[in-house]
């Protein structure tokens, strides 16, 4: 009896080990590929005798595209203006005018405290200022009586009319009246300025939006007593278009400043000026913002650099305080290799592709995962934005102990031109059982090779996914 082996076949995930021979059939016994039909792939005994179908498969052929590199960081959405309203002065809420949540334009009225005291405070201060206008009317007239008496006895007492004493009596009235005339005049500035503190009081008593923006709900209600700077009455932010801030880490600005050739001018510009926003629900926000500064060193505690952006926001999808991704195009990779998401097959820690070869059997090659993005594409529906990935392959060793790229591993599957490699997009599980079943046969010493790869002639046809379920209950029209 010749020596058996025991050959270890991974299928789709599952370890399975069995007793083999060599390859040849002993007699009135099944050989290794009766054996495999049976316990591998369940065929009966009577149909042994019959060839192994070939495994129809959709591919699509390997492409090749310029793929943008897009970086991504976690951001914080709040308004370009932001502010907590605040009483300036004491009283009692008697209206609250705005309705929670709504926009407001500049200068509309928010809330009003009852101003009956503030009124009377303007009331005396604009009697002060009439009382101090009389008084320099009457330190005017004073004025011009002395300024007249003097002007006359300094002609008397020249031709000896009038004494010395009573020239310098003139004079010290003079004197006298001017300064009452200041002191009246300073008065009236003074109360006018009283008559203006207390008309700002009143002024204050409307509490006005200090920008254009939305007003959060309020904090108080009608009767609160309010001091000032005591208690924030609501929270307006300016949210069209609305800020963005994140942060980047010192070393990834150095990355992407060399490979973009930035070059700082005045404002220390970005060294990307435009980027995206993913929502929490992971769409991509429709508008792009743009980066408006940049801080000019890396915070010490955090080793990270601040970026301040603005994007539109004029359907007010976007609100302030809610998180997001910043995802911004850094560089490009020329000429990259992709293939369509859906044939990307895992095993342990290792990613897969399945490419048809021109011996009609699969071969797989560990691949490395790039940037991910979508590719418009041919489907049924005529085209669709199809997710494609960047791959390359994981740096192998052939039997001469020469690595081989993507490239050279294509070529050893029968492709000169890659871009003419039919890669499997559906069933590539079943391709990936076919070729492990293959390679063990081989080492077993089975000289037949398995059953053959047959694409399907017709294009794969990409659908995208349902994202809702219809109602079975849901009546027709």
């Amino acid at each position: 009896m010749k020596a058996k082996h025991i050959v270890t076949l991974t299928l789709s995930g599952a370890v399975v080990i069995g007793l083999t021979g060599c390859g040849e059939k002993e007699e009135g016994k099944p050989g290794l590929w009766e054996r495999v039909q049976r316990d591998f792939l369940g065929v009966k005994e009577e149909q042994q005798k019959k060839p192994m179908p070939p495994l129809m498969v959709s591919v699509m052929k390997l492409q090749q595209h310029d793929v943008p590199v897009y970086s991504t960081w976690f951001g914080q959405l709040r308004g370009t203006e932001q502010a907590d309203i605040k009483p300036e002065v004491s009283g009692k809420i008697v209206e609250k005018v705005y309705i929670d949540g709504s926009p407001c334009e500049k200068d509309e009225v928010l809330f009003r405290i009852d101003d009956v005291v503030y009124q009377s405070a303007v009331a005396m201060a604009r009697a002060n200022l009439e009382a101090a206008e009389a008084a320099v009317l009457q330190a005017e007239v004073a004025d011009a009586q002395a300024q007249q008496d003097l002007n006359r006895y300094t002609e008397l007492v020249k031709s000896g009319s009038v004494s010395e004493k009573t020239f310098r009596d003139a004079e010290h009235m003079k004197r006298r009246t001017t300064a009452v005339l200041a002191a009246a005049r300073a008065q009236v500035k003074q109360a006018a300025a009283s008559l203006d503190n207390a008309q700002i009081n009143l002024d204050r008593c409307s509490i006005r939006a200090p920008f254009k923006g939305y007003a959060s709900a309020a904090t108080v209600s009608v009767g609160d007593h309010v001091s000032p700077g005591a208690v924030t009455l609501t929270r307006m932010s300016a949210i069209d278009p609305i800020r963005v801030d994140f942060v980047v880490t010192g070393k990834h600005v150095l990355d992407i400043v060399t490979q973009t050739n930035f070059r700082a001018g005045k404002n220390m510009d970005s060294p990307f000026t435009e980027f995206e926003v993913i929502l929490e629900d992971g769409s991509l926000y429709p508008e792009k913002g743009f980066v408006k500064t940049m801080d000019s060193e890396v915070n010490t505690s955090t080793g990270t650099v601040n970026f301040i952006g603005e994007i539109p926001n004029s359907g007010l999808r976007l609100r302030s305080g809610a998180s997001v991704q910043v995802r911004a195009r850094v560089s490009e990779v020329k000429d990259a290799f992709l293939v369509p998401k859906a044939a990307i097959l895992s095993s342990m820690n290792h990613r897969f592709i399945y490419v048809v070869g021109k011996d009609n059997q699969p071969y797989g090659i560990d691949v490395i995962l790039g940037q991910e993005i979508e590719l418009e594409m041919p489907s049924g529906e005529g085209t669709a934005l199809m997710p494609m990935q960047v791959v390359t392959a994981r740096p192998v060793k052939n039997e001469k102990g020469e690595t081989m790229d993507l490239l050279s591993i294509l070529k050893e599957c029968g492709y000169d031109n890659p871009l003419e490699a039919p890669v499997i997009v559906e069933g590539g599980q079943m391709a990936q059982i076919y070729a492990n079943v293959n390679m063990g046969m081989k080492k077993a010493g089975a000289k037949g090779g398995f059953a053959e790869i047959a694409p399907n002639p017709a294009a794969y046809d990409y659908r995208k996914p349902m994202t809702t379920t219809p109602s079975v209950t849901a009546k027709g029209e």
